[in-house]
């Protein structure tokens, strides 16, 4: 629907920070893109508390972290999350934002949203910085265990996401334990051998990728299941915090501009919250899911990646492209 400017819908609710924090993300966003249209999702007493200014969208209830996915969905069928994602079917808005609880924005959204020809089980991507170009890794935790074809499928879909931004020959790798075709588990062994397939015209999967090589930048897109993504996803934001931290301790108030350019310049290559969140791909809309304990400038760039993806046609470029 995106005619003129996008809308984005935010949804305040169900995560480890406050509302009110997170909203202050969204007045941040309003003031430096006041042209984008945005609609917030919350209950009614934070949105009296917040004063917004912006449409706002009233929910009976909202899923908490600790909910059971599945009774929550079920149950909780007037939540925030639930409002979102049915506006988003709707064509109402052009993008969902939420920080909330990740097992039942998967449920809600294949409830919701019917998913891309050929995809069998969403997948969330996120994109990660290396030493090269950045990265796309899926999934982070839409599915703890999946299919040899499913990875083939994930595999796609993170081709048709580094085309649709303008990577004109995207490389795949799977994450192992070792770069030799026999290693892992027999699950990894089957889903190399599918992604052998890519190879008919190029080559397209180059092969086991271990941890250690995955952020030396030499392919565009890294497969795995949920579960291991998600460990190596977070175990690189933990690293790259370290990092950071270590760094900003080492360096003093005299420190010379160079270095001080040099430090503020890593520190937005390492710091994951200006990373916008993770893309439930497969589905037919443009989910954000940001962290659970996200910060408002987490949040921040969560919507500015969503608008993004809506003003570049993300969701029709990764139809064409599948």
């Amino acid at each position: 629907m995106t005619v003129g400017f996008p809308r984005i819908g935010v949804d305040l609710m169900g995560s480890d920070s406050s509302p009110h924090d997170l909203f202050s993300a969204v007045l941040q966003l309003s003031q430096q893109q006041p042209s984008i249209e945005l609609v917030v999702f919350a209950t009614a007493p934070v949105l009296d508390e917040i004063s917004c200014p912006f449409e706002a969208v009233i929910a009976k209830d909202f899923i908490t972290m600790d909910d059971d996915p599945l009774v929550a969905v079920r149950k909780k069928k007037d939540s925030s999350m639930a409002l979102g994602l049915r506006l988003l079917k709707e064509k109402r808005i052009d993008a969902f934002v939420t920080t909330g609880n990740t097992g039942a924005l998967l449920l809600s959204a294949k409830k919701n949203l019917s998913t891309l020809p050929g995809i069998e089980r969403p997948a969330l991507l996120t994109v990660l910085p290396t030493q090269g170009r950045d990265l796309a890794v899926l999934d982070v935790g839409a599915n703890l265990a999946v299919k040899p074809r499913h990875m083939l499928q994930f595999a796609a879909m993170g081709i048709a996401y580094q085309k649709s931004r303008g990577v004109e020959l995207p490389t795949v790798g799977l994450l192992n334990i070792g770069s030799e075709a026999q290693k892992g588990t027999p699950e990894l062994r089957a889903a190399y051998a599918e992604l052998e397939s890519l190879n008919h015209d190029r080559m397209v999967f180059v092969g086991n990728i271990e941890g250690r090589d995955a952020f030396l930048g030499d392919i565009d897109v890294l497969v795995t299941e949920g579960f291991t993504g998600n460990i190596f996803l977070k175990t690189a934001e933990g690293i790259s915090a370290f990092i950071w931290e270590e760094l900003e301790e080492t360096a003093t108030i005299e420190a010379p501009p160079h270095l001080k350019n040099l430090l503020t310049k890593l520190r937005h290559r390492l710091h994951y919250a200006e990373y916008p969140g993770a893309i439930l791909c497969g589905v037919d809309g443009i989910v954000v899911k940001c962290h659970g304990d996200a910060s408002p400038e987490a949040l921040l760039s969560g919507i500015k990646g969503a608008i993004r993806l809506a003003e570049h046609n993300f969701l029709e470029r990764i139809k064409s492209q599948l």
